[in-house]
This record gives C-alpha cells, structure tokens and sequence, in this order.
C-alpha cells in the first residue's frame, strides 16, 4: 500500500466520528491477528462506528505498519465475539508508546440480540452530544410545511441534536425542516436545516435524530460567529461537567 512508503508518518488524520470509550466494568477484551499469526491481546481505550484505539501488551509489533490489513476481535461475556477488518491508521507515540489506530475496513452491522453490549460503543456520529442539566429545559421550535410546532431539545452539538416532538409533526425519515433555538446561557438565537435521521416513536410522543447546518438569516456574520461560539462553548462545559460525573462514579 501507498503508506508503506511513508514510514516515518505516526498516523493517517481521517477519522469521522467521535470515539466512545467502554466502561472499566464492562469486561470487553480485544485481539488483534493477520493471517494465521497467533493473535495479540490488547486493551480497548476507544471506539466508534468508523474505527478503534487500542492499546496493545509486550513489545511493538514490527508488522503493525501504517496501512497494513489486521482483523480485530472483540469479545464479552454476555455477547458473541464480534470480528471486524480494519488497517493501521495510527502507531505508538512517546506519549502512548503502546497505542495503535485502526480504521473499519467494512461496515459495521450489529444484531441487538448477538452483540448487545457493544452497540452503545460503535457511535455514528461526528459530533459528540451534550445533554442539558438536571432540570434544564431546552426549548425550540421546528418549522415543517408551513407549520411551527414546539419542541424540547434531549441532547444537541455543532452537528445534530436529538428533539421530542407531537406525532402531529408528520416527520418522516429524511424530512427537511427548519430549527430554531436559543443557545443556553446566552442572549443568542440560531437557526438550523434539519435532515431527520432517525425516529422513535413512545409513550411521550416522537424522538427525531437529525443533523443540523446552520444557516445564515438577517444577522451579520459576526452575530452567526458569536452565536455558534456561544454554542459551542455551552457544549464544551456540559462535556466536561458529564466527563466529571462519570468518573466520579467508576
């Protein structure tokens, strides 16, 4: 492959979702072979639907090069192991001198009943999601045929955001619609095109995914600018309050 020339290159940047990292108690384990070499084991740091961070025991391995073909195998006691191909995307640094960056070779199909303890790790997305705080409501509004229907907003980030709307609302999978929100704990307003791409229907109503772009309406470019800087800075400390409440807790 093309970036076996490159040998002093540590890493190939193209990875396309956030990384989900598994629980301490989750008892998931990792093997990582090539052809009919015995298989090493290793320690899964993190995960997504595009690829894995591992962290691989002893020594480094010399075949372990940058586009070289590996299988890795994920196992756990409450699923049925899961086998996937994949290529080194990244080696060991100084500064993790045992990690290597594998990419997904193949898409990743999960059946609930087989390999329900890894469907939570193998995210999708590019953004990761910041949920309000407890008692925080996140209010907005969905404008579809004409239609402004309100909606609370579950989760949200730069990219996509996870809404309960009235089954009223008529969306469909692939439904374009305009979203408007106001940006928590600031005096700005933004308005988004929405692309549904998911629905679930319950006993409260309808949870619609969907990806957002942000879209550019009678404000200057500088208002835009401050808005999504607001925005992106209230996600920011939501994450870090989230990452702080779940370590407290391993």
């Amino acid at each position: 492959m093309l970036w076996r020339l490159f040998s002093k290159a540590t890493s190939i940047p193209d990875r396309a979702h956030y990384r989900v990292a598994p629980p301490r108690a989750g008892g998931l384990g990792v093997q990582v072979a090539s052809g009919g070499a015995l298989p090493i084991s290793g320690r899964l740091v993190d995960m997504s639907v595009g690829g894995a961070a591992i962290e691989l025991d002893g020594e480094e391995e010399p075949d372990l090069v940058l586009g070289a073909e590996w299988t890795l195998t994920f196992t756990c006691l409450s699923s049925r192991p899961l086998r996937l191909a994949a290529v080194v995307r990244s080696l060991p640094s100084p500064e993790e001198p045992s990690r290597y960056g594998f990419k997904f070779t193949e898409n990743v199909r999960l059946s609930e009943d087989d390999h329900a303890a890894f469907v939570r790790l193998f995210n999708r997305r590019r953004d990761r999601r910041a949920r309000p705080r407890l008692g925080e409501r996140l209010s907005g509004t969905i404008t579809t045929k004409g239609v402004t229907h309100e909606v609370l907003l579950r989760d949200l980030s730069l990219g996509g955001a996870s809404l309960r709307v009235s089954p009223g609302a008529g969306l469909t999978l692939g439904s374009e619609f305009e979203l408007r929100f106001s940006v928590p704990e600031s005096n700005h307003t933004l308005s988004c095109l929405a692309v549904v791409k998911n629905l679930t229907v319950d006993s409260l109503g309808v949870r619609v995914g969907v990806a957002t772009t942000v879209v550019t309406e009678s404000g200057t470019r500088r208002s835009l600018g401050r808005a999504r800087g607001a925005l992106a800075d209230y996600i920011a400390r939501r994450l870090s309050d989230m990452d702080r409440y779940n370590h407290a807790f391993e």
